[in-house]
């Protein structure tokens, strides 16, 4: 067996591109820090490039060749490089290769756990970590396998979280327009309008806004509100028995225009209400509606409202005025 060094055998496994992505990347900064790897390692690349080839393709250079080869007297000429051009190198670079993993882990398609609320109901489970997540309907989270030590979470939709706190581990929900981080609190995020919203129970949450870059902090019963179209943001205070009455099968109208209140009642109970009437859609509607069907719900409406509620062959509700016969 030939005596060869650690730095020797490092330098050949790259060259011959068996080592693996990360081993190559660490690989590659050590070589900017360390002169005499950098050395050993332009030796062997000199040989390998210069290695004679055959007509017939070779995989690879056997690791006794290419040893035989660099133990011959041979001047090659080095390349010097400055510390500190080299510390910016290694830093630049690292920076570039953490940034690469956590960037490709952090879109959806990199997560392999995926539960959905089918439209209508609301679905309630726990993550890996005890965290306790309910999905509104027609909403949907993603999470990766390796959760309990990346607790981090896709929404789109809207979702009440009651996160286990976790000071070494933030929890983060990443949606399309911001990411909200915390370490342990309650919050509900909605992600499904155009007026995206991040409201606060308990504890406290970061919120990054992904276009402009800007960080928001979030205290109890305190509510950051961001357009997506005006990409206009408004931070208030808020009722958390109205917003999050939901994930307790309420349905809160708070004395809002039909045609306002209709996004909420058709993602609540998974239909299609349509207004038949202009009168209508500006007449506003006070009620809350808990575990009521839908039936019973169209029930209740028609009697406060005095309207008249028909369901169409299209699956479609629609809301007419009420006339006597």
């Amino acid at each position: 067996m030939l005596n060869v060094s650690q730095k020797e055998k490092k330098c050949v496994r790259y060259l011959a591109n068996e080592m693996s992505i990360a081993e190559r990347s660490v690989f590659e900064i050590e070589l900017s820090l360390d002169d005499d790897l950098l050395a050993v390692f332009e030796n062997f690349q000199t040989i390998w490039m210069n290695y004679p080839n055959s007509e017939v393709p070779i995989r690879t250079i056997s690791f006794e060749e290419i040893i035989t080869k660099y133990n011959k007297p041979e001047k090659i000429k080095s390349v010097k490089i400055s510390i500190k051009k080299k510390a910016v190198f290694a830093m630049a670079f690292l920076m570039v290769f953490c940034l690469g993993f956590y960037f490709i882990g952090m879109t959806p398609s990199g997560y392999t756990n995926h539960k959905i609320a089918l439209k209508g109901q609301r679905l309630t489970f726990k993550l890996p970590d005890s965290s306790t997540v309910i999905l509104n309907s027609g909403s949907e989270v993603k999470y990766s396998s390796d959760f309990s030590t990346q607790r981090a979470i896709w929404l789109q939709g809207e979702a009440f979280f009651k996160v286990t706190k976790n000071t070494n581990s933030p929890f983060v929900v990443h949606t399309n327009g911001f990411d909200v981080k915390v370490l342990g609190t309650e919050f509900n995020v909605s992600s499904n309008a155009i007026d995206q919203t991040v409201s606060l129970a308990k504890g406290k949450v970061n919120v990054l806004l992904k276009e402009s870059k800007d960080e928001i902090n979030l205290l109890p019963n305190e509510e950051l509100v961001w357009n997506s179209k005006t990409k206009l943001v408004i931070k208030r205070n808020f009722d958390v028995n109205k917003v999050a009455a939901w994930k307790d099968n309420i349905l809160i109208l708070d004395d809002e225009k039909f045609e306002d209140a209709l996004p909420k009642i058709n993602q609540f109970y998974g239909v299609n209400f349509i207004i038949k009437d202009a009168d209508i859609a500006n007449q506003h509607i006070k009620g809350a509606f808990k575990n009521q069907t839908i039936d019973e719900f169209i029930t209740s409406l028609e009697f406060i409202s005095e309207v008249s509620i028909t369901k169409t062959i299209q699956n479609n509700i629609e809301i007419s005025k009420y006339h006597e016969n």
